[in-house]
């Protein structure tokens, strides 16, 4: 920032901004930062650019990831215009961790990549730590354990060559919940001794992020570690080190202020004496801490809170209040789905706006700065980083033609959806649905035509179902349609509203006068139900509907 008199205000502000995100206090951090931006003179936009990118990481913290990626965006095309290359790395990280929180994890590992490419530009070993970090847990979040830790250790390792504190800290957090993750996949595989070593070295990180936040002396970097050890210690079935942990965890949390870490920690103390099997005790916290939740907000915490209380009623023999505790944790659930999909659209559309704006500033630069020395060379390294990124998401989970899922991320998706269904206790329906006479449209009208035809389909299809909702093109003219939360009442007039919607659809961009039915085969979820038999079944059906005539729709 300009030295002037009139600016000191602002820098002192600034300055007390970025002590207070040291301290890991992100409240004040977020009180100054909004001071400083009113402060600040219009021509200071590196001032502002800062106390823009500080506002969009305090928001984050804060478990504000919407209002941190409209922040973020503000901040990256101030540093644009700058031409600072390091600033914009630095926003970029935090977009990426904004993106995570929203559940769009493809975009985080997009940005992610181009914050490692701008970081590498500038120069800075630092934010390239934090990139490395990031491409890390977007991959976590894209279930890639195995991935994920390459790039963590990476992340961990430039940050130990260069001495960065904060970097090391965050590293070695998401090393040990990647870790978890790993052993769970393991478990799931019958690899027990590869489980223990995954679950060792989570525990290993954990401790050892916990006694480098110890010594730094920032309470939320102490918070953040000692949820993470009593998670790994929870893994580990380890109940007693794990309670003092929390407790430890909820008191310090408590002392300074940080509300969000200690709802967690009274909620991670109530389910730690439920799998000690004391429900009544269990129960007395979990409606205390109910009690204590903002009537506004908190859907997370909320509904995790009431589906625990259906968990310990239950197991106490109390059918009634178990099915109250049940019914709220279905409304919750279904609250919390449509709100992220509201939060998700909002961003996909300021995304738009965003890049108009990007494409501007691009055209406003300086030709000097389009021509620095390393320009063109790292141009091309983001390039065949985010190239790489695309054709592995494209090849993990979508059809090339359709632009649909495909069968892959069924197999992977499908039994994750019906343990969560069964664990929560909600319904689930799932559909598998044929075009009728396909074989009839490709040998009369060219498989191009035949192509035309599924792509207009899968769009059709996608406009009239859920983001909620996963649905994949399973084979040649074959779609299925998983409805998380739907009963078979409810999936059945979903059907009927496809049906109707294909038979009613002009063809005529595919080949002029062109008709199209379809026929679908519908299944709910049953008690102890896998994918295998749940999909049996609507396929039977899909066969009955052609069976019966085609273009209907029959449950099994």
């Amino acid at each position: 920032m300009a030295r002037n008199r009139d600016l000191h205000p602002a820098e002192a502000l600034l300055q007390l901004a970025l002590d207070a995100v040291r301290r890991g206090n992100h409240r004040d951090g977020l009180q100054r930062c909004e001071e400083v931006l009113v402060l600040l003179p219009p021509g200071d936009d590196a001032g502002r650019a800062l106390a823009t990118r500080l506002l969009a990481l305090n928001q984050w913290r804060l478990g504000k990831p919407e209002a941190a990626v409209h922040t973020s965006n503000r901040a990256l095309a101030l540093y644009r215009a700058l031409g600072d290359a390091a600033g914009e790395g630095e926003a970029l990280v935090s977009l990426c961790m904004a993106f995570v929180a929203l559940g769009l994890y493809r975009d985080a590992l997009d940005t992610a990549v181009r914050a490692l490419a701008a970081a590498r530009e500038s120069g800075d070993r630092r934010i390239e730590s934090w990139a490395l970090n990031r491409i890390g847990v977007a991959y976590e979040a894209l279930e890639d354990p195995e991935l994920a830790a390459r790039y963590l250790h990476e992340a961990l390792a430039l940050a130990r060559s260069h001495g960065g504190e904060e970097e090391q800290f965050a590293a070695m957090c998401n090393l040990s919940s990647n870790a978890l993750v790993a052993a769970d996949c393991h478990l799931r595989a019958g690899n027990v001794d590869a489980a223990r070593a995954a679950s060792t070295a989570a525990r290993s990180h954990a401790t050892e992020a916990l006694a480098l936040a110890r010594r730094s002396g920032n309470t939320h970097r102490e918070v953040v570690a000692l949820g993470n050890l009593a998670e790994a210690l929870t893994h580990d079935d380890d109940i007693e080190a794990a309670t003092a942990l929390l407790t430890e965890y909820h008191q310090l949390a408590e002392l300074h202020g940080y509300r969000p870490f200690e709802l967690t920690a009274r909620y991670d103390l109530a389910c730690l004496l439920q799998r000690g099997g004391q429900h009544v005790e269990a129960v007395e916290k979990l409606v205390a801490l109910l009690l204590a939740l903002p009537a506004e907000g908190n859907t997370d915490m909320r509904r995790k809170v009431e589906h625990a209380l259906y968990a310990s009623n239950k197991a106490l023999g109390r059918p009634a209040e178990a099915l109250q505790h049940h019914e709220q944790h279905a409304r919750l659930e279904r609250e919390h789905l449509v709100q992220r999909a509201d939060a998700q659209a909002r961003v996909l559309l300021e995304r738009l706006e965003y890049e108009k704006a990007k494409r501007e500033l691009a055209l406003a630069r300086d030709d000097a700065q389009a021509q620095r020395a390393r320009a063109i060379e790292l141009e091309g390294e983001q390039h065949r980083l985010r190239a790489q990124a695309e054709a592995m998401a494209r090849a993990a989970l979508e059809d090339p033609l359709t632009g649909l899922h495909n069968r892959r991320i069924i197999e992977e998706m499908l039994p994750a959806l019906l343990r969560a269904a069964g664990s929560a206790g909600t319904p689930l329906a799932l559909v598998m649905l044929d075009v009728d006479h396909f074989k009839r449209i490709n040998d009369e009208h060219g498989h191009a035509v035949g192509d035309r035809v599924l792509a207009a389909l899968a769009q059709l299809l996608r406009q009239h179902t859920r983001s909620s909702d996963l649905l994949a093109r399973v084979g040649g003219e074959e779609f299925l349609l998983v409805l998380p939360g739907a009963t078979i009442e409810q999936g059945a007039d979903k059907c009927e509203l496809l049906r109707e919607a294909v038979e009613c659809h002009r063809w005529d961009d595919a080949k002029p006068g062109l008709a199209l039915t379809i026929s679908l085969g519908l299944a709910a979820l049953r008690p102890d139900d896998d994918s295998g038999p749940l999909m049996a079944r609507a396929d039977a059906a899909l066969y009955a509907a052609k069976r019966g005539g085609r273009n209907r729709v029959m449950a099994g």
